[in-house]
């Protein structure tokens, strides 16, 4: 009894091993550089507000998750030929982070040496805005000491 169930396990875990392999983990906010088999014309992403793609010289592609979820990249030839296709699964990347919550509000925390508010899908809408204000000030103070413009032209 035992020997046939030991024969279905083993098929089941070979049958499953293709899949995973097939799938490109990414955590939010950070990209992946792909080898493409052959030059690709052409990228079709599934969900692009979950995962982005760049076709950086035609045969290197440029995988950024963006929310966590599921999605997939096809890359097409010149000639229509899917020459790469892939399941993409983007995790909410929170190595040392920590979710406080103030009643019913969470704020996100980024620790180091120190920890430092970061706005996150989830958190309090007020203080995320009054971050995502701070962050373009910030960007806006660099591109003016570079003598660039809020389009960094």
């Amino acid at each position: 009894m035992i020997r046939p169930f030991a024969i279905a396990l083993t098929l089941a875990c070979t049958s499953l091993s293709p899949a995973m392999a097939d799938e490109v983990i990414l955590a939010a906010e950070h990209a992946k550089v792909i080898r493409l088999p052959g030059t690709a014309s052409a990228v079709v992403v599934g969900n692009p507000s979950i995962a982005d793609a760049l076709v950086h010289d035609g045969r290197t592609l440029i995988l950024t998750g963006r929310l966590q979820g599921r999605n997939n990249v096809i890359a097409i030839d010149r000639i229509g030929r899917v020459i790469f296709e892939t399941d993409i699964v983007v995790s909410n990347h929170n190595d040392n982070q920590v979710a406080m919550f103030r009643g019913p509000n969470r704020f996100t925390l980024s620790c180091g040496d120190v920890c430092d508010e970061i706005p996150r899908v989830g958190d309090d809408t007020a203080r995320t805005d009054a971050l995502g204000g701070q962050q373009l000030d910030r960007l806006a103070t660099a591109n003016a000491a570079l003598g660039e413009d809020d389009a960094g032209n």
